[in-house]
């Protein structure tokens, strides 16, 4: 690999934007293209990585000086941002990258992609997750180069038929689309101006707003619900905003993403959800600014945010278009990490997930959890902080484990009668309890008789 910097043009004025930065090429050097445009591109099979944050200035004398152009057929050229290189400033319709733009580390980083002089950024936190925005008709998948003449039918897999819908779907976007690819799980943030006719999409009614996903055959809804603010700043309505999956998405499962319209919009308009520490609860806040047949409110924790449990629920409102409050106590918080998300379900069943919220629950003492006797010859029994006994309405799995890792013993239940121990060799041993709310310790015992 080889290192310039990127002052090897002084003469151009487009370099000012990039001073200061140096260039990570792979392959042949990216060569500055010096032509009436003023543009910078980064042609096939080549790649320039951005080490610092960046700032979209006008430089050069061009029509669209402003704009990185990387080539879209493959092999593409890519626009890397390096694990350091976390926000961009200054893109709009004549300042941003026509074409695929990569995104090194976890930090959550708004793509600044367009299409000639669309503007039409997204959004993901997964590591090394690419992206394009075309902004053209997906059934026919064609958009133009901005030396001239046209692209073919990108990306693979294409056109994308507007009329190839799953059941969930009213009408999907002949406006725009986003080519978002990747392996690690993320969720995508898709944003829309007035180019989008978000209105029109929607009939004129934003909740009725999703992201949907190629899937090969057909164009999908994928569970996102629109941002309050949106990730560019401002209320999200009908001229401006963004939209969030509201579940992790690997980039790849789809061939590509639009906007489209569901059949009937979803039961609730979410305004705002927290999850804040209240001495050893945790109180839950939410408020809804319209639902439409909406039924209920499924409260779900989780220790991992993977593994998911329904801990409670609230009756919705079910037809309202003013502001509603609603709150939820987790009177028993698990100890370490607490995830929580909501589930919004209509009256026919259908739902959709909130945004995820977590909280770091504190240890108390029916966390605490303690084995007697030990050393022990016979029965064991198990006590919380207080010295109450626990059965088996707390624990739900318990196994003791010898010091050469074998099971000696394992039961999917507890009695407040204990475990007889006594048929085990003497020894240590290593005893895991997992509680009924899927939490697990491990205690170490002498058995002696």
């Amino acid at each position: 690999m080889n290192k310039l910097s990127i002052c090897l043009f002084p003469g151009l004025s487009w370099i000012k934007t990039l001073a200061g930065l140096f260039l990570l090429v792979s392959g042949t050097v990216s060569r500055a293209q010096q032509l009436s445009a003023g543009n910078t591109t980064i042609f096939g099979a080549e790649q320039m990585t951005f080490f610092g944050n960046h700032n979209f200035i006008t430089g050069g004398s061009g029509v669209q000086p402003g704009i990185i152009n990387t080539i879209r057929t493959s092999p593409m050229g890519i626009l890397n941002f390096a694990g350091t290189a976390n926000t961009v400033s200054g893109a709009d319709d004549a300042n941003h990258v026509d074409g695929y733009v990569r995104k090194l580390g976890t930090t959550p980083f708004i793509f600044p992609v367009g299409d000639n002089d669309h503007y039409g950024p997204f959004a993901a936190s997964g590591d090394g997750t690419s992206g394009a925005y075309f902004f053209a008709d997906p059934g026919k998948a064609i958009t133009s180069k901005l030396s001239g003449g046209n692209y073919p039918v990108l990306p693979a897999g294409g056109p994308f038929p507007a009329t190839t819908l799953n059941t969930g779907l009213a009408v999907v976007s002949t406006v725009e689309y986003w080519d978002i690819n990747g392996a690690n799980p993320t969720p995508i943030t898709l944003t829309w101006d007035a180019n989008s006719k978000v209105g029109a999409l929607t009939g004129n009614s934003l909740p009725k707003l999703t992201i949907a996903g190629w899937d090969g055959t057909q164009w999908v809804p994928i569970p996102s619900l629109t941002d309050v603010v949106s990730v560019l700043g401002g209320a999200s309505d009908l001229s401006a905003g963004s939209i969030k999956t509201t579940v992790s998405v690997v980039p790849d499962t789809y061939t590509a993403y639009t906007l489209a319209a569901r059949t009937t919009p979803l039961p609730v308009k979410l305004v705002a959800f927290s999850a804040v520490k209240e001495g050893n609860t945790i109180l839950l806040n939410w408020s809804t600014a319209q639902e439409v047949n909406a039924d209920i409110f499924d409260i779900e924790r989780s220790p991992d945010a993977k593994n998911w449990i329904a801990i409670g629920s609230k009756e919705a409102t079910g037809e309202t278009e003013v502001l509603v409050n609603y709150e939820f106590t987790d009177i028993r918080p698990l100890s370490g990490m607490n995830y929580y998300r909501l589930k919004m379900v209509d009256m026919d069943k259908t739902f959709a997930y909130s945004s995820i919220r977590s909280v770091t629950g504190e240890k108390t003492a029916t966390d605490l959890l303690a084995i007697y006797p030990n050393p022990v010859s016979d029965v064991i029994f198990l006590k919380d902080a207080s010295g109450l006994s626990v059965d088996g309405n707390s624990v739900k799995g318990l196994s003791i484990i010898n010091q050469n890792g074998i099971t000696a013993y394992k039961s999917n239940s507890f009695s407040a009668a204990g475990v007889n121990v006594g048929n085990l060799p003497n020894g240590t041993y290593i005893v895991k309890i997992t509680k009924a709310d899927g939490t697990t310790s491990s205690h170490r015992i002498l058995i002696m008789k």
